[in-house]
């Protein structure tokens, strides 16, 4: 594994960012934190272990990677930590308050910068709920407005442009590199009553003008621009709009046709939970996976002149898990089971038993 790790790395510090030469920039993108708040488990019970049953993130650990990864960071020598969405579990605001206590804060308190944008889970969510024995409650979450208000800190309140429609914003990190913050989620879709959360992302025209502006603008004074949206931007595996649809914008191809005609080359993107770098007509999507989904990913991005290098980092390790086989065993057999639970709803049951239980295991691993 170290060995394909310095191949991709290789292969990666040749890929041009912009024209314009930008000074050396130390960065680091982290996606799908979804840090649920230690007191939303009031008291653990069927009410939590029937939701864990059916999903595949870490939950119990988010707390613990969280504090992880943080501590990786202040030991690194990283100036800029961006994070594309998913920052909460469910869009709490003890949450996102816990994300702002335990990681941001004191990250911003070591001289390093960070931006954030929301994921299609951080806002107006009617699933924030707490657990309590056999029962769940709904709890207070945020609106777009409280959002921005939240993180005012932390890309917002410093932004030298924001687009009307959205929560997208531009910041200026250094004097020649530019960050294009976007929010592609439907947050005003979501249905309370319904208990409805939307997945797919869509960037709105108010907006894919706003970026179009941007990009130009930026173009004009030689500046370098690089993206950070939650969605997928690209396609990463071949008919993944058709499989599963929801994870890569709306009008995708064009969009980015747009975006690179403008100067774009670059777009860091997660959702998926997945570690993937795909490219379509010179502009390319790095997406990071997810902190709570194996194998707990995260990158280092460095900047310089016309190049950009990527390297891959993962937390191995967290303090709260005393298991009997490593955490990253324990990780991967954790996600196995969520999509093996997963399957089980999508594989056809007309299969007989033992081919499906096969195709199951076989397409899980």
């Amino acid at each position: 594994m170290e060995i394909i790790k310095k191949i991709w790395t290789c292969i990666l510090s040749f890929l041009l960012v912009a024209p314009s030469s930008v000074a050396q920039v130390q960065m680091a993108v982290v996606s799908d934190v979804h840090v649920m708040s230690p007191s939303l488990l009031k008291e653990d019970g069927k009410a939590f272990s029937d939701y864990i049953s059916q999903d595949r993130k870490m939950l119990r650990e988010s707390a613990s990677l969280l504090n992880a990864f943080t501590d990786s960071i202040l030991h690194s020598s990283v100036k800029y930590l961006l994070i594309p969405g998913d920052l909460t579990k469910d869009g709490e605001l003890v949450s996102h308050r816990y994300l702002i206590d335990n990681c941001l804060s004191r990250l911003r308190n070591a001289g390093i910068t960070i931006l954030v944008i929301p994921g299609n889970h951080d806002v107006n969510n009617p699933h924030a709920v707490e657990y309590d024995g056999n029962t769940k409650t709904r709890v207070a979450t945020i609106s777009r407005s409280e959002f921005a208000q939240i993180y005012k800190d932390y890309g917002y309140g410093q932004a030298i442009a924001r687009d009307t429609a959205s929560l997208s914003y531009v910041y200026q990190l250094t004097p020649r590199l530019r960050i294009l913050a976007l929010d592609a989620t439907e947050s005003d879709q979501n249905d309370f009553n319904k208990d409805i959360c939307v997945t797919p992302g869509r960037l709105r025209p108010a907006t894919l003008l706003f970026i179009k502006e941007q990009l130009a603008n930026a173009k004009k004074q030689g500046i370098t621009v690089i993206g950070m949206m939650h969605h997928g931007l690209l396609e990463h595996w071949q008919y993944q709009n058709k499989m599963i649809p929801g994870y890569v914008i709306d009008n995708n191809l064009p969009i980015a046709s747009m975006m690179h005609k403008e100067g774009l080359k670059v777009m860091l993107t997660g959702h998926s939970h997945a570690q993937d770098i795909t490219q379509y007509k010179g502009i390319y999507d790095v997406e990071t996976g997810s902190l709570v989904s194996y194998p707990s990913p995260y990158r280092l991005i460095t900047i310089q002149g016309d190049k950009m290098k990527i390297t891959t980092h993962h937390i191995n390790t967290i303090d709260s898990y005393s298991g009997k086989i490593s955490f990253k065993d324990y990780s991967k057999s954790y996600e196995t089971r969520g999509f093996n639970n997963f399957l089980q709803k999508v594989i056809p049951m007309q299969m007989p038993d033992s081919v499906r239980t096969k195709a199951i295991d076989f397409l899980s691993e």
